[in-house]
């Protein structure tokens, strides 16, 4: 009888332990079940936060409140079932480039500007600071930071009832702390006019520098045109000719083009040279540094389809192609000299057609501010009477004529900028080119801040 007594106290003993068991396995089943909804509801916050990050940083520089609103839309309409508005911060960053561990603060404000007394952090070869649209700051930089509290449906049994994810993204547009990647075909045309004479010729040299030296000729192509044209030969390729000629393509395109797309990357059908046109020495370098001024007058109505004609002929395919027209006078001269003067009128048909055949169009307004403004000579038609900064203006992309220029100004992150000929103009003319430039080659990409 005492035997059977033991072997039945056994008996409930494993069935004790045996439910022990069944319930500890069945508690990690279903918390192994909870995971991998955490992880999932984790994967697809964070694939909503990177929608909604590259969607707000288009709107930067210019609508830090648009981007913000944008980047909540898309969070909410990526993230399954929505997400709720509070479960989302938005904020902006100023991210630059970064010398030796320490920012370069050569890029602020061409690339972006906190204002002053910010504190950088730097790491992998950039430098971040917290930038407030709202303050007037100019942030290149969108910041979305999300968390979801998942409910789990079997944690609760082993006293877990719930996970909670939480997700960083951060989209850049731009230049990003580093020369742009994105390939491109860029004409610069620079004004070397008689009125640009002395120190305004120098800050023009300093700004076409600028552009030729934070560009990568293995992804970008750089061009250089002149207002007015150049003679072909001599020691100076871009010395200026005598007279203003003619502009018949291709054999005047050298004259409005001394220095064809260059870069790297060549495929053999540019009879321009393969350089490395950020070197010293390089023909670009050269040309850039020893151009002198011209006599023949402001004529915008020549250099753009030459420009046009040299990105399109000699450009890569499926590459964007812009140009950067920098004239500090209205238009007064043209190789085609109508009857009834029309210069503005012409100037403003280049610019349209060009932009027809898919150019971008960048123009910088060098000293077109307050009374240093001219009206246009046209005697009749719409440009009538009509002022160069509006002209200037329009001949742009996605551009209207604004205020005129009170000042240095892009604020509404369109083509068109303006630069006074006063204290500081040769940095804001650089930082007026490389914006463009950087515009240009810009788009937006994800990062991780430091």
């Amino acid at each position: 009888m005492m035997f059977r007594r033991k072997r039945s106290s056994e008996r409930g003993q494993i069935l004790v332990l045996f439910t022990l068991v069944i319930v500890m396995l069945l508690g990690f089943v279903a918390l192994a079940v909870d995971v991998g909804v955490l992880r999932n509801a984790n994967q697809n916050l964070w694939n909503a936060l990177d929608a909604g990050a590259l969607a707000g940083v288009s709107q930067l520089p210019a609508d830090g409140a648009a981007a913000d609103a944008m980047a909540r839309q898309f969070v909410d309409e990526n993230y399954p079932g929505g997400l709720p508005a509070g479960d989302v911060a938005v904020t902006f960053r100023c991210v630059i480039g970064s010398v030796a561990g320490a920012p370069r603060l050569s890029d602020v404000p061409s690339v972006c500007d906190p204002g002053p007394g910010v504190t950088w952090e730097c790491n992998n070869g950039i430098c971040a600071a917290v930038c407030v649209p709202a303050a007037g700051d100019n942030c290149n930089t969108i910041v979305l930071e999300g968390k979801v509290d998942v409910p789990f449906r079997f944690g609760s049994a082993v006293g877990v009832p719930e996970g909670t994810t939480n997700v960083l993204a951060s989209a850049c547009k731009g230049a990003c702390g580093s020369p742009p990647e994105s390939a491109v075909d860029i004409a610069l045309i620079v004004d070397r006019t008689s009125s640009m004479n002395g120190v305004d010729t120098t800050n023009a040299r300093n700004a076409a520098h600028s552009v030729r030296t934070m560009l990568d000729p293995n992804f970008q192509w750089l061009a250089l045109s002149m207002l007015g044209p150049s003679n072909t030969g001599g020691a100076c390729i871009a010395q200026p000719a005598t007279s203003i000629g003619t502009a018949n393509a291709p054999s005047d395109v050298p004259r409005w083009v001394p220095v064809g797309l260059s870069g790297l990357t060549w495929h053999g059908q540019n009879p321009h040279l393969t350089q490395n046109f950020t070197n010293n020495g390089s023909t670009m370098e050269d040309a850039i540094s020893c151009f002198t001024n011209s006599s023949t007058g402001t004529d915008l109505t020549d250099p753009i389809p030459m420009a046009t004609w040299e990105l399109n002929t000699y450009g890569r395919s499926g590459v964007t192609k812009g140009i950067i027209l920098m004239t500090d006078g209205q238009p007064n001269n043209s190789t085609n000299i109508p009857a009834n003067e029309t210069y503005c009128a012409q100037s403003n048909a280049s610019a349209t057609a060009a932009k027809s055949a898919g150019i971008e169009i960048f123009t910088v307004a060098f000293g077109l501010d307050g009374s240093n403004d001219f009206p246009c000579p046209d005697d009749s038609g719409f440009w009538q009477g009509r002022m160069a900064s509006e002209l200037v203006a329009t001949m742009a992309t996605n551009s209207v004529a604004d205020n005129g220029c009170p000042g240095t100004e892009n604020d509404d992150n369109d083509h068109f900028f303006c630069v006074p000929k006063t204290a500081g103009a040769s940095a804001n003319l650089t930082n007026a080119f490389k914006q463009a430039t950087i515009a240009l080659t810009g788009g937006s990409k994800l990062i991780q801040l430091p």
